[in-house]
């Protein structure tokens, strides 16, 4: 698997990168809410980036749900690849994500698209927000995309499964980093699971503590510092991350690939599948 060293675009670098028309520019407005996935398309309607289409995070980004496994599933990437294709992806495309400034969706679909081959990605650092105070222009014109030739490749990431993680509670090989909330992480004010607390022996890091008071992420150099905790209790082991239902979890992967740690991969079904099956333990110390 080879590991993305530059995940984040700044909103100058992008605008230069569109005016200098080198590469083949698909941009991916990704915006949505954990609670009301549908003000994520309102708020697109409402302005966007020129030239960015919408991709709905229920269904153009997590697969189909059955119920048990959890609720962001990880999609079937050929459906995955045909979605990407009518909104314009190639093969040589190089592909720009952005959600509202949090991270986490443009996240999960950059790392979706990693898991499906695409390596020529980044996220917009600061979202569709930074794009703004920057004085960039914003539309509501909706683009026709000419459909393009994306195809599944060799993953660049990896997508463990419950299987995976229930052999882990035996082997203790990975350290498991939850990114959700440290009193969801405990068990306590879980609004979004019917149950609350951890998978047994994990370790819990925020995705909210990777990005700054201003809404970029931390300067490379604190994002480092902040991941140091994490690195300790791993004491060498590869990291998994998992988080409610593999959102916020891909925040953590990316910010840990953007400074050099290299997770392993991320457990997308995440809290919302573990709990799904009643034999599963639980912990909230």
């Amino acid at each position: 698997m080879r590991q993305s060293a530059y995940p984040l675009i700044t909103a100058p670098c992008l605008k230069g990168v569109l005016e200098d028309g080198k590469n083949h520019v698909v941009i991916i407005d990704v915006r949505s809410n954990l609670v009301h996935p549908e003000k994520g398309r309102e708020a697109y309607l409402e302005s966007h980036i020129p030239g960015a289409v919408f991709a709905d995070m229920e269904t153009d980004v997590a697969g189909l749900k059955t119920g048990t496994n959890g609720r962001h599933p990880f999609p079937n990437l050929e459906a995955f690849a045909e979605k990407m294709r009518s909104f314009g992806v190639r093969k040589d495309t190089f592909v720009i994500l952005y959600d509202g400034g949090e991270a986490n969706f443009a996240s999960r679909l950059w790392f979706t698209f990693r898991a499906a081959g695409h390596g020529d990605i980044r996220v917009l650092n600061g979202g569709f927000k930074a794009w703004v105070d920057a004085g960039l222009p914003v539309t509501k014109e909706i683009p026709t995309p000419i459909k393009g030739d994306f195809e599944v490749g060799e993953p660049l990431e990896r997508v463990f499964t419950k299987e995976e993680i229930e052999k882990n509670l035996e082997s203790g090989e990975y350290l498991l980093v939850d990114a959700r909330s440290n009193d969801r992480f405990h068990g306590k004010n879980e609004t979004m699971d019917p149950k609350g607390g951890h998978i047994p022996g994990a370790f819990n890091h925020p995705s909210t503590s990777n990005i700054g008071p201003d809404g970029y992420f931390l300067r490379k150099g604190e994002l480092k510092e902040g991941f140091k905790a994490v690195l300790d209790a791993a004491a060498g082991k590869p990291i998994i991350n998992y988080c409610g239902s593999g959102v916020t979890a891909c925040c953590n992967h990316l910010a840990m690939e953007d400074v050099g740690i290299q997770p392993a991969g991320v457990y997308i079904g995440s809290w919302s599948e573990w709990i799904a099956d009643p034999k599963h333990p639980l912990a909230t110390e």
